[in-house]
């Protein structure tokens, strides 16, 4: 469960919350994401709204220190300052050890890995100013088509979850480093649909529910986690909405279950952050002006990614109004500064620099974690790869890279193998000629699947090219040389059913794209347990509603 405060601590936060006006108050609960803003941006919007949180998106080391230290400065009561660091420091740009994803973490199944994971991300993003990671994933990925959830998910065992996700957050708060986040109540993973795009729903019956997903929320909040992420994701059958489950709305709109079913019946003392307000599984029910209302209303504390200027000011005229009290602000504050508390916030917003020996440490167990979680989903007796030396190898990325999210191609799948000695020419979504003629000429031909949640939203599924560039699925049949990875959704074989090979990395991190290379190469033994069940076809009869 979660700690209670040590003396100093509540002292401050009472003092602190004595003192402060509504305005300060309400300016605790947004937490914006601006990821154009500059130094001077921030310090110019603090001047017109006293936020209490803001989100970092990547940047490099030395200068999101060099503008958190500016910004803290300016800040009377110590800024919260949250990144999405679901495995490992990304938000550290050069610098943070980026961990495989979690599913690849699952496929490994060990838990002082994960612990390890948890520690190496709050060293290293204290040191650069990050106290709050949205973090870990603990849905269950139920639905392969689910697009959210996916390689970001642990597993769609409760038990795995139960096993892998607590060691995590001990390791990420460890000594108040940071603050870890259970995502996303009441539990994304069921629905085939994207909150970013509708209000997705959790349709399993109440009693399903509290032997799955509410074990999992029940073990990470023994495990003390500080803070959990409501969804814009719905549990028709615990809100009274059985036969119209569309209905029911989202956790983030739901005192129902936020404050009766994670509150009272949970015993969640943390705090509740809301999931991105812009996402239409929200902006779809409520009127704009209305947003913020409903969600401090249901039960939220934390109001993410707002705009600043108009919710501040909506939140305000609706305290004024009367549609919300002020002791409601005020609880959400004391919430707010207690987990500040809980940081040391007040006494450095920052940690020591971690020494060259942590940094070995850290990158050797995400390696080890990689290493460990690569699966040979369909063997043809490869891996292993007999290459001669110097062989002609041909690389093939299939997969939409979404440059807002950071994705880059393959490059250190191509890297490794040039290390080798191999001849390595590489193609990104080639269309169907170029391909043909090509793997001809070629001793080896890798086919990498690149598909991860949110490249394209609203799917997993691998829908890149269209009719002159879908040659790929079937290359293999003229092609003996051919074989397949899967740097993303493990779900490969179900589009693809008579691929004659398929190993899964569970993601494109760095580590993992080293690891496929070992694996595939013979030079480790593949080691990875498969997390998640597979789908398969079977012949069964057509629900006609008659």
């Amino acid at each position: 469960m979660l700690n209670p405060l040590n003396t100093q601590q509540q002292q401050w936060v009472e003092t602190t919350l004595a003192a402060m006006s509504l305005e300060e108050c309400a300016g605790q609960l947004l937490c914006p994401s601006l990821p154009r803003f500059t130094t001077a941006d921030w310090l110019d919007l603090l001047k017109k709204v006293p936020l209490g949180c803001m989100f970092i998106r990547n940047m490099p080391q030395d200068e999101l220190r060099q503008m958190m230290t500016a910004i803290q400065a300016h800040s009377p009561i110590p800024i919260l300052v949250a990144g999405d660091l679901e495995h490992g420091a990304q938000a550290v740009q050069d610098e943070g050890t980026v961990f495989p994803w979690l599913m690849a973490a699952g496929a490994t199944n060990n838990a002082e890995l994960m612990a390890a994971m948890g520690r190496a991300t709050a060293v290293e993003a204290r040191y650069a100013g990050l106290h709050w990671t949205f973090g870990p994933v603990v849905d269950l990925n139920y639905n392969f088509n689910n697009p959210i959830t996916n390689i970001r998910a642990l597993s769609d065992e409760p038990e795995r979850v139960m096993r892998l996700a607590p060691p995590f957050i001990r390791g990420l708060q460890e000594n108040g480093r940071l603050a870890a986040t259970a995502k996303h109540f009441p539990g994304d993973g069921v629905d085939d649909r994207d909150q970013h795009l509708v209000t997705s729903v959790n349709s399993l019956p109440f009693s399903q529910w509290q032997e799955t997903y509410g074990q999992v929320w029940t073990s990470v909040i023994k495990a003390g986690v500080m803070s959990i992420m409501a969804g814009h994701i719905s549990l028709p059958d615990y809100q009274g909405f059985t036969a119209c489950p569309d209905d029911a709305p989202p956790a983030t709109l739901s005192q129902e279950l936020l404050l009766n079913l994670l509150r009272q019946e949970l015993g969640f003392e943390g705090l509740i952050v809301s999931d991105a307000s812009p996402m239409i599984g929200l902006t779809s029910r409520v009127p704009a002006s209305e947003r913020i209302l409903r969600n401090l209303a249901a039960g939220v504390d934390v109001y993410l990614f707002p705009d600043p200027i108009k919710d501040f000011a909506w939140l305000i005229q609706g305290v004024r109004d009367g549609r919300l009290s002020e002791e409601r602000i005020r609880q959400s504050t004391r919430r707010v500064l207690a987990l500040k508390a809980r940081l040391n916030l007040p006494q450095d917003p920052f940690g020591p620099p971690p020494s060259d020996a942590q940094k070995r440490g850290f990158q050797q167990a995400a390696q080890d974690m990689a290493d460990k979680s690569i699966t040979v989903m369909r063997g043809d007796g490869r891996p292993p790869l007999q290459l001669p030396s110097g062989a002609r190898v041909l690389t093939v990325t299939i997969g939409q890279l979404n440059q807002f999210m950071g994705q880059k191609d393959l490059e250190t799948f191509d890297l490794e193998l040039r290390r080798r000695g191999y001849q390595v020419d590489h193609l990104l979504n080639p269309e169907n000629d170029e391909l043909r003629d090509k793997v001809v000429a070629y001793d080896l031909v890798f086919i990498n699947l690149f598909t991860t949640p949110m490249m394209v939203l609203g799917t997993i599924r691998t829908v890149v090219g269209g009719f002159r560039s879908w040659g790929w699925r079937s290359i293999f049949v003229d092609n003996p040389h051919v074989v397949f990875t899967s740097f993303g959704n493990p779900y490969t074989l179900y589009e693809m059913p008579h691929i004659p090979n398929l190993v899964a990395a569970y993601g494109d991190s760095e580590v993992s794209q080293r690891a496929a290379v070992k694996v595939w190469l013979g030079e480790i033994e593949p080691q990875g347990d498969c997390p998640v069940e597979l789908p398969r076809v079977v012949v069964k009869p057509w629900p006609t509603g008659s």
